[in-house]
């Protein structure tokens, strides 16, 4: 019974006193996701239970950025932590120091979490599990690790803009007075889509007017990423949506172009006058 006891105590003691001579280092975030065309960045903050004085160093124990489905995976080459002095590059399982001598003193220190030079960044949530290692800077002893979750929310951001001329359909003297002949714009006009997210564009004809006759709509040409475009000239009513394309995320700089023609109602000639009518391109995330 004593020699039980005797353990149990050593046992204690021996926790306390490793317990005691240990530094716990904290991260926390600070802000939200900040989101730019080609880089990812989230400002962190890091601290030690003691305000003691460390080398700090982080090891990646994921190899990659990894969103939450799984369908995206970022290599660690593109991920790297800012001290505010430079950009600190992440190995897979290696440690890397990216505070020397750093006294916290009980103030939390600002760091950059950054994913830089792979493009766009698709929309969701990535995760990357680190170890955070206190070495103390004169004894070159290991003061304590704990293990974070570092995660990132990109959200979604899309931006569509028009380039070239307008979609203007001109009736010159020889066409005046044809029937069943489909008359299209003179050029044809482009879209260009950005988006980090899986994209539809469509044509919304809520606000579609009279016009001068029937308008249809098609596409005639898109980016090599556009996987699927409407080829076929549809009818523009009002009060209808129209799917003209969709592509996958990212698309950076996609474009899709448009011809729309205007053909005799009923297969009657055109009526003489100057019409405008809005055409409301919507991008959105395609959940389909």
């Amino acid at each position: 019974m004593k020699k039980a006891l005797i353990t149990i105590l050593i046992l204690l003691f021996s926790s306390v006193f490793t317990q005691a001579n240990s530094a716990i280092v904290i991260m926390d975030y600070q802000g939200d996701t900040i989101v730019r065309p080609t880089s990812v960045e989230r400002n962190l903050l890091i601290n030690s239970d003691d305000g003691g004085e460390y080398d700090i160093a982080i090891k990646p124990l994921d190899d990659a950025l990894a969103s939450s489905d799984g369908s995206v995976r970022i290599p660690l080459e593109y991920v790297y932590i800012n001290n505010t002095h430079e950009d600190v590059y992440m190995r897979y399982n290696e440690y890397s120091r990216i505070l020397k001598a750093e006294s916290m003193g009980g103030f939390a220190r600002n760091l950059t979490f950054k994913v830089r030079d792979y493009g766009m960044v698709p929309s969701g949530v990535y995760n990357l599990n680190i170890e955070i290692q206190a070495v103390d800077p004169d004894s070159q002893t290991v003061a304590g690790t704990s293990v974070f979750n570092l995660q990132v929310i990109v959200p979604v951001t899309q931006e569509i803009s028009f380039h070239g001329e307008s979609a203007n359909i001109n009736i010159g003297p020889n066409d005046a007075f044809s029937r069943n002949k489909k008359i299209p714009t003179e050029t044809n006009p482009m879209l260009y889509i950005n988006s980090n997210c899986n994209w539809i564009l469509t044509l919304d004809t809520t606000n579609f007017g009279e016009g001068a006759g029937n308008y249809y709509i098609r596409t005639v040409s898109a980016s090599t990423d556009v996987r699927e475009r409407l080829q076929e000239r549809v009818l523009i009513v009002p009060n209808k949506e129209i799917i003209i394309a969709k592509g996958k995320a990212p698309a950076n700089n996609q474009y899709v172009a448009i011809e729309v023609s205007v053909e005799g109602k009923d297969g009657d000639i055109i009526k003489a006058g100057n019409y405008l009518n809005n055409l409301e391109f919507v991008l959105s995330e395609d959940r389909g």
